[in-house]
């Protein structure tokens, strides 16, 4: 099994602690310059800020879906809740608990991140139309070219 690090422990906590409460009191907890919502409360937060759900998986296998905002928005965030009918019941520097807002899943709301494929020029995965945005001088050309070369890139895709 592989093992857990430090974040992911958090999160998890953070998870059964929401469900412990039934879902009722949900949490926002500060990772570096952000602060996350995980499962009920992302979708909670979404819902009150008009954010979309991220689904992610950690290297655990750890599946949640989880939003977020830069920290300097939380004075924001936390007057939204409560215009929403919501109640901060604790705040700390790193944790606020908060209850009173939907949580109900939401697969609208849900953004999957796709698998980026890094695609070296000259390899295989490398299309035409790739060969032909790599070789456009966008340094070298006016806004008005580069608009143009958009809408020719656009007949390329759509016919």
């Amino acid at each position: 099994m592989a093992k857990l690090n430090d974040q992911t422990i958090k999160e998890q906590e953070l998870i059964n602690r929401q469900e412990e409460s039934g879902n009722e009191v949900l949490c926002l907890m500060k990772i570096g310059f952000f602060f996350h919502a995980y499962n009920a409360g992302a979708y909670a937060l979404a819902r009150v800020m008009k954010y979309r759900v991220a689904r992610k998986v950690r290297r655990s296998g750890l599946e949640m879906m989880t939003a977020g905002f830069p920290s300097e928005k939380l004075s924001s965030v936390l007057e939204s809740i409560t215009a929403a009918g919501g109640r901060i019941l604790s705040q700390t520097d790193d944790c606020v608990e908060f209850t009173g807002v939907d949580y109900t899943p939401d697969g609208i709301i849900v953004v999957e991140k796709e698998k980026k494929m890094k695609v070296l020029a000259g390899s295989p995965q490398e299309t035409e139309l790739t060969k032909i945005i790599r070789s456009y001088d966008l340094l070298h050309s006016t806004p008005l070219d580069a608009v143009d070369f958009i809408v020719y890139l656009q007949t390329l895709i759509h016919g």
